[in-house]
C-alpha cells in the first residue's frame, strides 16, 4: 500500500538528494500551482486544468519509461504526488532523482512534474496518460 513511509524508504533506500517542500513553502507552491494551472479545487487536478494540455503519446505504456526521452535528467523540478486525492507530497530536485524514485516507489500512480519557473507542467494521471501544458503554448480553455 502506498503510504508516506513508502515514500520515506524510496528517498532513504536510493539515497535521493531531494528537498523536500513542507509548511510555509509548500503551501505558496500549492497557491501558485492552483493559480496558474488549476480550476477550483478538484479531486484530481487534471480533471479541471485551465488550459488545454498536449497529451504526450507513450504507445500504451507507463509514461515513465518515456519522462527520460522527454524531459533532461538534469531539469530541476517540483515533484508533486497527489497522495489519495487528500493532500500533496513535495520534493524538489533533478528529474534523474526523480525518475529513480517514481521507479522504486510502489503504489505512486498520480503526480505531477512543475518546472521552477512555474510556466510548465506535466500530468500522469492514474489512467496512465501523460499530459503537458507550456502556458506560453497551450491555450485556455473556454471557461
Amino acid at each position: 500500500m502506498f503510504d508516506y513511509d513508502e515514500i520515506d524508504r524510496t528517498v532513504r533506500d536510493n539515497n535521493l538528494p531531494l528537498k523536500r517542500i513542507d509548511g510555509k513553502e509548500k503551501d505558496e507552491l500549492l497557491s501558485i500551482l492552483y493559480d496558474t494551472f488549476i480550476i477550483g479545487d478538484p479531486r484530481a487536478l487534471w480533471l479541471s486544468f485551465k488550459y488545454v494540455p498536449t497529451s504526450i503519446d507513450c504507445n500504451m505504456e507507463d509514461p515513465y519509461w518515456h519522462l527520460p526521452d522527454i524531459i533532461d535528467k538534469d531539469t530541476e523540478l517540483y515533484f508533486i504526488i497527489d497522495y489519495w486525492n487528500t493532500d500533496f507530497v513535495i520534493f524538489k530536485g533533478r528529474m534523474a532523482d526523480i525518475h529513480t524514485f517514481i521507479g522504486d516507489c510502489d503504489g505512486i500512480d498520480e503526480f505531477y512534474l512543475l518546472s521552477t519557473d512555474f510556466r510548465k507542467l506535466y500530468g500522469i494521471t492514474d489512467h496512465d496518460d501523460l499530459l503537458y501544458i507550456d502556458v506560453n503554448i497551450n491555450r485556455l480553455k473556454d471557461i
